[in-house]
This record gives C-alpha cells, sequence and structure tokens, in this order.
C-alpha cells in the first residue's frame, strides 16, 4: 500500500498546513503521514478523500489516479440546448439602447443599409436590437449551432414582423461564398477554445471595407462587477480561486477568460484598420420600488443560478469540478459558500434586495482593408 497524500495534496495547490486545517490535525501530522512515519486513522480516510476528490482505493494506491483533465464545455452546443431562457434573461440587462445608437449612428456612422451577419446569435437579442437601429434596407443573418437558439431568435425576429435568414452551422466549419458589409459577435470567443481562431473566421467573411465588431466581457471585470446592499463587497468579489480556475482553462484548451483585452490586438493583428475599444456604459442598479423590479431582480437570480442553494452532493461535485480545473480544495469550497450565501441573503431578503451589478462588456471594433 502506497498513500498518494502527499501527491494529490500537491497536485491540488495545498501546503501541509492547509491539509491540516481541513482535517483538525497540525501539519507535522499531515507530513508524518507523507512520510510513513504514521498511518492515518481508519476514519480519516474518508475525509482525506473527500478533500482530494477521489476515492479511498485513489488515496491508498489500490487504483490508478484518475484526474484527466475536464473540458469546459460552454463551447459545445449540448451545453446550450437548455439555456434559452438564460440567455433572454440576461441579454435583458445587457445594453443601454440608446448607447447602442451612438455607436451606430456617431462612431460606427452606419448611413446605408447593410447586410448583417450575426455569429453566434443565440436567441436572436443583440442582433434584434441592433437591427432596429440599422438603415432601412438593411439584411440580417443569425448563425448558431444550437437548434433551440436559432428556434427562439426566429420567433422574436418573426413577433415583430422582421424578415431575417437563419443557419444552424458550427462557426469554426461554415463558411459563405457571400461577404457581409458588418459581422458581429457577442459573448462568443470567450465561450469557445481558441477565440483568435474564431475572430479570424468572423473577419474572413466580411466585405473589404467592412466593419467587424466584437463584444466580449472580461472575467475578472465581471468577478469584481457585484455589490449586493447588507453583504460585505470584499467577500463577494474575491476571486483568488477563479484566477486559478480561469489560467487552467487557458493553458489545457486555450479558452481565454480575458479575452475581452486582447480582440483589438487580434484585430490589428488581422489587418484590420482603425481599431479601437468602446465599454458598454450599462451598469444594473436595483432596488426597491423601481419599476419592474420583481422580474428584473428574478431575472438575475435565475441568470447567476442563485435559484436554490446547492445541496451537499451538487456541493461536492462542484468542487471536484473546480479542483480538476485548479483551485485547491479550500478555495472551492470557500466558493461554494460564497454562491450559497449569496443564495441565502436573496432569500432571506426578498422584496428588500438592492444590488449594483456590472458586466464589464467591451466592444472592440474594426474596418476590414
Amino acid at each position: 500500500m502506497q498513500l498518494r497524500i502527499a501527491e494529490l495534496r500537491k497536485k491540488n495547490n495545498m501546503t501541509q498546513q492547509e491539509l491540516g486545517d481541513l482535517l483538525s490535525v497540525s501539519y507535522q501530522t499531515v507530513s508524518k503521514w507523507e512520510n510513513g512515519v504514521v498511518l492515518p486513522d481508519v476514519t480519516m480516510l474518508p475525509k482525506l478523500s473527500r478533500c482530494f476528490c477521489v476515492s479511498v482505493d485513489a488515496l491508498l494506491g489500490l487504483v490508478p489516479l484518475s484526474q484527466d483533465y475536464q473540458p469546459s464545455d460552454s463551447g459545445c452546443k449540448e451545453y446550450w440546448a437548455g439555456r434559452v431562457d438564460y440567455l433572454k434573461r440576461t441579454r435583458r440587462a445587457m445594453w443601454n439602447e440608446d448607447y447602442l445608437r451612438f455607436l451606430v449612428r456617431e462612431v460606427w456612422k452606419i448611413e446605408r443599409p447593410v447586410e448583417l451577419l450575426d455569429c453566434g446569435c443565440g436567441c436572436g437579442a443583440m442582433g434584434r436590437m441592433l437591427f432596429r437601429l440599422l438603415p432601412k434596407g438593411s439584411r440580417y443573418l443569425g448563425v448558431d449551432f444550437s437548434e433551440e437558439m436559432l428556434a427562439s431568435a426566429k420567433e422574436l425576429f418573426a413577433s415583430e414582423g422582421v424578415p431575417a435568414e437563419f443557419v444552424r452551422a458550427d462557426l469554426f466549419a461554415w463558411e459563405s461564398a457571400k461577404r457581409y458589409d458588418m459581422v458581429i459577435g457577442q459573448a462568443l470567443l470567450r465561450h469557445v477554445d481558441c477565440g483568435e481562431r474564431l475572430l479570424k473566421k468572423m473577419i474572413a467573411q466580411t466585405k473589404a471595407g467592412g466593419l467587424v465588431v466584437s463584444m466580449e466581457c472580461n472575467r475578472e471585470f465581471e468577478a469584481d462587477g457585484l455589490y449586493v446592499e447588507g453583504m460585505d463587497y470584499a467577500g463577494l468579489c474575491t476571486c483568488t480561486g477563479l484566477k486559478k480556475l480561469w489560467q487552467t482553462e487557458l493553458s489545457m484548451q486555450n479558452r481565454d477568460y480575458s479575452i475581452a483585452m486582447k480582440i483589438p490586438h487580434y484585430m490589428r493583428r488581422a489587418g484590420l484598420r482603425d481599431v479601437d475599444c468602446r465599454m458598454n456604459d450599462r451598469v444594473n442598479f436595483l432596488c426597491p420600488g423601481q419599476e419592474d423590479y420583481d422580474r428584473r431582480l428574478t431575472d438575475v437570480i435565475c441568470a447567476d443560478h442563485w435559484d436554490d442553494e446547492k445541496t451537499d452532493e451538487e456541493t461536492e461535485k462542484d468542487i471536484a469540478y473546480f479542483i480538476n480545473h485548479g483551485m485547491s480544495r479550500k478555495e472551492a469550497e470557500d466558493y461554494c459558500a460564497q454562491q450559497n450565501g449569496i443564495v441565502r441573503y436573496l432569500k432571506q431578503h426578498r422584496g428588500d434586495v438592492a444590488f449594483t451589478k456590472f458586466g464589464g462588456i467591451m466592444i472592440s471594433f474594426g474596418w476590414k482593408v
């Protein structure tokens, strides 16, 4: 029998002191276990296995460790199949229409009808909002790999009597013989592996002289962008563990949490001219007495999965995933506790909740030569 405590501790980025604190033993005791001076009490083995999210047999070296990286699947169509409601709720609170109008008329200076390609159009919310502001005679094509999302987008455009075309396709593989005056993508590149490659595909579908627009958030901005009145802001925006998760996803599958900051540089490198970047001005401030308060609060609760506290089983599953993505056991537990704490607070103060929420969407754009 070969205990794997030291190996698992190091893989989970834990010190002997941190492991000892979790188990209510001293770091000297952990050191003795790892050096084979003494063995853990049999009652300690299940606790150790839970700390590392492995079986007792794996802890004892009786079976191989199974800790292959589990890629994030948010770039897969299966992930989005059941998230139509999520997109509808989040998109309602993402933009001020007057600012989008300012971009169209004063920054991009779109004065003639355009053919618009909406990459990863989702439920069509951004495409429809933007299309309202474009000159009469403009045409719209939305592309997405989710059948459920496209059905929702078609319904949205049809309900307003707006002609539009839609294509179901994987954007990495899809190519159109046509080129477009304006190509956009919102919250698209942050969710895929190799975002720069997909941006190049967007540019390839753009006419000479056409405009490419990418709207993405930086995850660190987003993580720091929540204040709930009555809760500790420092606790709400603590994201040490999340930073490790983001870095792991970047190194393991090239899924870039900070791609919003890099897109203007990618555009310049790809040869676009007059590349520039703006920040979306929308900040969501909610307090009792505001119009549509209940719906707006429900939108946030549902969008951020704050409906119900996670069960112990669900929490352990999340912890295992977070550890697999670079967090220590304590960081994963702290993050899960933070999220459950938000759920409890919102339930206890339902009807009296006030918050400020900032998504930090950066709008990068440039014109194809």
